[in-house]
This record gives C-alpha cells, structure tokens and sequence, in this order.
C-alpha cells in the first residue's frame, strides 16, 4: 500500500480545445503552441477582465537580493523573491506542511524510501529567449532530474545538495563532481536514484527513510528551472530568471530594486489561486534605518520581515502596534523564525583569552532583542590575565539580527578597551575572532547545528503593511508571500 498525495485539477476550457488541436502527447521537452498570434492591443494586456483594477505592490526587504539562482539563495528575502518565480515540486501550507506544486501527485512506498511524482505537465516556463521563437514549453520530469544534479556540481554551495545527499547514488555523484576535477576521469553521469520514466513521471529512491524528505524538496534551494535556462544564456539564471510561478522578473533597476511582473493566461496555464497583484516591486534600502523611513514616506507597502530596530519602535513584548502607530499600520506575525547563532572562530590566529572572558559576563538581559535569547557561555574559560587586542575582527554579515547585537555587544562589553570590527570577508579566516550562521525555523529542523555557539538569537518572522493592505495571514513557511490573497486598495 502507498501514500497518495494529490492536488486538485482544475479543468480549463481554453487548457482543453488546446490539448485537442495539439493531439497525442508525447515524450519530449519541447512544446511548440499552435495558437495562432494575433497582434496585442492595449485592450488585451488588461490584467484579467475589464473590471479588475490594477494592483502594485512595492514591497521593503531586509536582506540584499543579488543572485537569481535558487542554488545560492542564502537569506530569506532572496527566497521570497524566488519563491514568486519559480516553484519546485512541492510547496508549504501555512502551516508548515508539505503540499504538491509542479507535482500534482505523489505516491509513496511503505517503506518511505520510494517516491513517485506525477508531474503537473499543464505548468509552462515563462517566455523566454533561451526557448525556440521565446516560447516557454511544459515542465518535464528531466527538469527536476537536471536541476537537482546541477546542484552536485562543485561550483555551487552545498546547501541544496545537503538536502538530497540521501537520495541514492546522489553522494557519489556530489564526490565525484566536487573532488575529481578532470572531467575526463569522472565516471558516473548521473544519480541512480533520480529516474525519469516518461515526461510526467519521476522516481526518486532513497536510501533510508527520510520523515522530513518532502519538507526539504519545498526549500527554494531546490527549485525547478528548465537547463535552456543555463545553456543558452550567458547571463543563466542569476539575472534571467526561468520559472513557472505567477511572476516573471520584468527587470533589474540599476539601482537594485526588482520588478516583477505577473504572468498572464497565455503564459502559463495554470489559472488557480491567481493573484490579483499585477506587478510587485522589491526594494532593498541600505540599511533597516532607511527600510523604516521609505515605509513611513509611503514607497513601501509590506515590509514582509522587519528587523530589530523596527520591532523594538513599532510592536511591544506581544507583537501589537504600539499606540502611536495603530492608525496607520498593521502587523501580523507569523509561526516562524529567523534564527542567527554566534561562534568564536578557535581556528583564528589569536589570542582570545580577554574576549572569551568579556562574553561569559553577558546574560540574556544584555541583548535588548526581542525574540528567544539563548545564551551558551557557561563552557567559556575564565582568565585571569589577559590582555584585549586593539580591534577583534567579525565574519562580514549582512544579516540585520547579527549586526544588530554585535552593536550591542561593542558598546556594552568590549569599548573602551577593543572594538569590534568588521572584516570583508563571508567566510571566518584566521584574521576573524566571531562570526555567525542564519537559519530559520524550518531548515533549523534538519540543520545540522554546531553545539560550539556561545548565543543563538530566534526572532519572530513579523511582517509591517499599510493599512491599504490586505490579506496578509500567519505563515508556519519563513519565505513564502501568500500573496495569491493580498490586495492593495486605495493608498490615499
């Protein structure tokens, strides 16, 4: 006996006459539309009828945005931006729970190390000058096969290969690819336990079972593109973008904010759960000071993750508007969390006797964040003699909770006698004394957490809208909008 998974089909006339006139399917991956082209008005790019009135959406982000890729989405607002282009083959409720997206289907074996995906062919890449004529085709199952080996490839960060590492054969493979580097003594071309059976048929066998396996092919980590994307673009897809989600990058302003556009009908076929936002901005200010202020000037909307320094002037212990702002603003938090954890770099070439003994003073009431403070100093060594080095380097982190209590902890506990410094690197060296990891809630369930931290900061996931705003609801998923519910009424 197997455990089916299904989604819901929705039977589109238009879908319909098409399939007629196209005939019988057949295994491939290419789809040409006989639809014939007519010449497009301005009546024809009214968003979905008549009456819908146009919606923008300028939404604020904490983080940068400057990779495409879902192999390097490293912070939660590059994965909300993803997550409204592509799709992978299965997505979160708002609880947190796995449910079908490209797959329409999902049987698994009783041993839950069998999963058979039936592919939802009825998705369409966006338009895209990488296809024949720019006429994005049906998603197959040698997509999912090719993306997810793409990741075993020693260009990218292991961070989606760590998510599949039990499929069967995927670690030989991801070994081969990271420590064989001529190719020509590579001996495997793929991964045994990825099997693509037809165009709407994948096969995935793992080695054990693996409760939280549906849960990890949600991470936007693992999104599905088509290989056009990477082979026929010089740019791939770190700023050409190939999905299937509801929108599409319009383009890049130079001066980094991201302009998305909704796919219409005759992009893409899949016409449920649509949503009425036609066109979303992503704005990124320069830090969370300036987040704030473009908000409170009105070029932003929703700010779908605000950081301490806002939460601190804007909610109080319960995540409520305080008073001076319960006229103009609304927030919701959510069922999840941002969490950031602090080590001290032992591989350093430094001395860290008077900065060990520095933070085993600190206590939780030290870091004026609001959110889960776990403090883990207890194993730190006190010394008696020790001498402060005149700057004590830190990972660079673009990460507002780590600067944020790094901030803190200079003026709190190492100045006047050292001070914190950043170094411009994103890796810890033997020149840096601290540095951090990010994660939230969901991955942080099957991260593997290094016990040697000496704090761990959990924020809340608390979003910040205008009034004019609506339809945002709690979310047990850290990167995912929602937005098929939000609308934008008047802004004035």
């Amino acid at each position: 006996m197997t455990t089916t998974i299904r989604y819901p089909i929705f039977l589109i006339i238009l879908f319909a006459l098409i399939m007629k006139a196209c005939g019988s399917t057949q295994d491939t991956v290419i789809v040409v539309r006989d639809a014939p082209q007519v010449e497009t008005t301005e009546r024809d790019t009214i968003p979905e009828t008549e009456a819908e009135e146009f919606m923008q959406l300028n939404i604020g982000l904490i983080d940068p945005v400057t990779n495409l890729d879902p192999l390097y989405a490293h912070n939660l607002s590059t994965k909300r931006v993803l997550s409204l282009i592509y799709q992978g083959l299965v997505t979160l409720d708002r609880n947190g729970e796995p449910v079908p997206a490209i797959a329409r289907e999902i049987n698994i074996s009783d041993d839950g190390r069998e999963y058979t995906f039936t592919i939802n062919r009825d998705f369409i890449y966006h338009d895209s000058p990488v296809f024949p004529a720019g006429i994005g085709r049906r998603v197959h199952a040698a997509d999912v096969q090719w993306a997810f080996m793409r990741a075993a490839q020693r260009d990218f960060p292991e961070d989606a290969s760590n998510l599949i590492m039990g499929i069967r054969g995927f670690e030989n493979y991801f070994l081969e690819q990271r420590t064989v580097f001529d190719p020509d003594l590579r001996v495997l071309e793929g991964v045994t336990g990825i099997i693509v059976v037809n165009a709407e048929t994948l096969v995935i066998e793992l080695m054990e079972e693996d409760p939280e396996f549906l849960r990890k092919l949600a991470s936007p980590l693992l999104f599905i593109y088509p290989r056009e994307a990477i082979l026929n673009s010089e740019q791939g897809i770190k700023t050409r973008p190939v999905g299937t989600g509801h929108y599409r990058l319009n383009r890049i302003e130079n001066n980094g904010n991201i302009i998305l556009s909704r796919v219409d009908r005759q992009q893409n076929m899949q016409t449920a759960n649509r949503p009425r936002i036609n066109r979303i901005d992503m704005i990124r200010p320069e830090n969370e000071t300036s987040l704030f202020q473009r908000f409170a000037a009105g070029d932003i909307d929703l700010i779908p993750e605000i950081g301490p320094e806002i939460m601190q002037q804007v909610t109080d212990a319960n995540f409520n508007v305080q008073a001076a702002y319960r006229d103009l603003y609304n927030i919701t938090p959510h069922n999840s969390a941002r969490s950031v954890t602090f080590f001290v770099n032992e591989s350093a070439a430094i001395n860290h006797d008077w900065l060990k003994n520095r933070i085993a003073l600190l206590t939780s009431e030290d870091i004026p964040i609001q959110g889960d403070i776990i403090l883990n100093n207890d194993h730190l060594e006190l010394y008696e003699e020790s001498v402060p080095e005149e700057n004590y380097y830190l990972m660079y982190t673009d990460d507002y909770i780590a600067r944020t209590a790094y901030g803190v902890l200079n003026s709190l506990i190492f100045q006047p006698e050292s001070t914190l410094v950043f170094f411009d690197i994103r890796v810890p060296t033997r020149t840096t004394s601290l540095y951090t990891k990010s994660d939230n809630s969901v991955t942080r369930e099957w991260t593997k957490t290094d016990n040697g931290y000496w704090l761990r900061i959990d924020q809340k996931i608390v979003s910040l809208y205008k009034r004019h705003v609506t339809g945002i609801e709690p979310s047990a998923a850290p990167w995912l909008l929602h937005i098929e519910n939000v609308r934008v009424q008047n802004r004035d």
